[in-house]
């Protein structure tokens, strides 16, 4: 899938925000902060991982998601969105609500 395509859909650029500021996060956080169902939720998740946007690592019953260092370093435009560019209020709520969100 094209980058700008796959970075051009609101929750996934939602949840890269997410993990981009709060490194690794689980699904159930990020249900929790977005509202949406899981099925929608790993829908937007299965993209990004397939991608190679996304990593997902198993913990316990959870699976804890992290951005791709390597994808990040071969698409620097992304890091410097991430970094520079997400200051809408949907984004800084996102992040003002990972500050009371743990599994």
């Amino acid at each position: 899938m094209d980058i700008l395509k796959l970075i051009s859909d609101i929750n996934r650029m939602r949840i890269l925000n997410i993990l981009h500021n709060k490194n690794k996060t689980c699904v159930c956080v990020l249900e929790d902060i977005l509202g949406l169902n899981q099925s929608n939720l790993s829908r937007h998740l299965n993209k990004l991982k397939k991608a190679g946007v996304i990593i997902g690592k198993k913990r316990s019953q959870w699976v804890d998601y992290e951005i791709s260092e390597e994808f990040l370093e071969e698409n620097h435009f992304v890091k410097e969105i991430l970094e520079t560019r997400l200051t809408g209020k949907i984004f800084l709520e996102d992040l003002k609500n990972t500050e009371c969100t743990e599994c």
